[in-house]
């Protein structure tokens, strides 16, 4: 069993990371890396993986899985306990979204969003949990979003798949107390390849990053990076922190 103190630092550190290929994900796992931790990348992509892993250098292992099926969950977590050596923090930030009417909301795209973005984290939380619950320590982080408590038209399914990932979080960090901490970040409007694909379908994709924009009290998007460091702060610094809900929205959920 690990000194949970001896989590504290940054070098000592294995970390996995979902959606590791791209905005949020990418950005987090680049970030611990950085910092010296060992991080394990899961993704769908193997491409994408070995282009992040690559760009990280040493210090980091791929996991081609895909968080919305549970096997492949089990699977993939249980290979970065193996590659790591041991688990001490999950970060679940693989995500999908895109904007249907309700009309245009079949079973099928609500099924996907809800099994990536609620499924998909319930499944890593669960394996991880249990892991660092037994090894003696660990933290999870979720990415949720501001529009966990906010309505947009066009996003009922990915509003109640993050609202899902908050409710998720609060019942896991009770549950794996006192030694696992839980918590999520949930940010406003990010400049991701996911964003911009959104807004390349517009009329005008100009105007239309101006609108988004102007829909932050701050008037910018966020940049992953800046995601990142919320998310290391709650893995790795706030150490009183569990079972919380970090707006970090840039304002948008302050009306």
């Amino acid at each position: 069993m690990r000194d949970r103190n001896q989590l504290l630092r940054p070098e000592s550190l294995r970390v996995l990371v979902t959606g590791a290929t791209s905005g949020v994900g990418e950005a987090t796992a680049k970030l611990f890396a950085a910092r010296g931790a060992t991080v394990a990348l899961l993704g769908r992509r193997p491409e994408e993986l070995r282009r992040v892993a690559d760009e990280i250098g040493g210090g980091s292992h791929t996991i081609v899985a895909d968080v919305a099926n549970a096997e492949s969950v089990v699977s993939g977590v249980r290979g970065a306990i193996h590659m790591l050596g041991g688990l001490d923090v999950a970060v679940n930030a693989a995500g999908i979204a895109g904007y249907f009417a309700l009309q245009d909301l079949s079973s099928r795209r609500w099924n996907e969003v809800l099994a990536t973005n609620l499924s998909g984290t319930f499944y890593v939380s669960r394996e991880a949990g249990l892991h660092m619950r037994k090894a003696g320590g660990g933290a999870i982080v979720n990415v949720a979003s501001d529009l966990a408590v906010m309505g947009v038209p066009g996003l009922a399914h990915y509003c109640a798949a993050k609202a899902g990932v908050v409710g998720l979080t609060k019942a896991l960090a009770l549950e794996l107390a006192p030694h696992v901490r839980v918590n999520a970040v949930c940010p406003g409007p990010i400049d991701t390849p996911m964003l911009r694909a959104g807004l390349a379908t517009e009329p005008d994709p100009v105007q239309a990053l101006q609108q988004k924009e102007g829909t932050v009290p701050l008037n910018r998007l966020a940049d992953p990076r800046e995601v990142a460091v919320a998310i290391y702060f709650l893995a790795v610094e706030g150490t009183f922190a569990t079972g919380t809900s970090m707006a970090f929205d840039g304002g948008t959920s302050a009306a």
